[in-house]
């Protein structure tokens, strides 16, 4: 007996083949019978009612998450908390500012390494100044704060925005 591979199409297989097609099982099942259904979530009719054993099936985002970075208003500005360890964590305050959030930064780690606070402040003032537009603000000895493009800080504690001058906001 010869054994043909799967692509093959000498006599020997064309007649294997119209032999295993007449004796076919696969289609047997059919018998004019109604199609099985499936129970899905979807096909309910009362979709509204609750199939939960719980009473409530929300989560308290504000008790799960108090301090999520999320605007609280529509068009309002996410601001970050951070603390810049080394110069490796620029990079995320960076991606802060290129999606338009802003963030305070605590720097008190670095003040005693000169060259490591030098290295940081540069990276950042080139990105955020330089390149994006935004603007760095000095809040205290070891604090600034990062301000995306289009954010603009007011000079001074006690300055109000109609007190300050046109060119401040431009």
């Amino acid at each position: 007996m010869r054994f043909a591979g799967p692509l093959s199409t000498n006599r020997h297989t064309m007649s294997v083949m119209s032999e295993e097609d007449d004796n076919q099982t696969s289609l047997d099942a059919f018998n004019n019978s109604k199609p099985r259904e499936l129970n899905l979530a979807s096909n309910r009719t009362n979709l509204g009612q609750n199939y939960s054993p719980q009473s409530k099936r929300y989560h308290d985002m504000g008790k799960l998450y108090p301090n999520a970075p999320v605007p609280r208003v529509a068009d309002g500005l996410v601001m970050h908390r951070a603390m810049l360890h080394d110069v490796t964590g620029t990079l995320q305050l960076m991606d802060w500012i290129a999606d338009g959030e802003a963030v305070i930064v605590r720097m008190d780690r670095l003040m005693s390494r000169e060259l490591e606070l030098e290295t940081a402040i540069e990276k950042l003032t080139q990105f955020i100044e330089v390149d994006m537009g935004g603007q760095i603000i000095g809040l205290t000895d070891s604090r600034l704060m990062l301000l995306p493009p289009g954010c603009r800080g007011v000079n001074g504690l006690d300055s109000e925005a109609f007190a300050s001058e046109k060119y401040d906001f431009n």
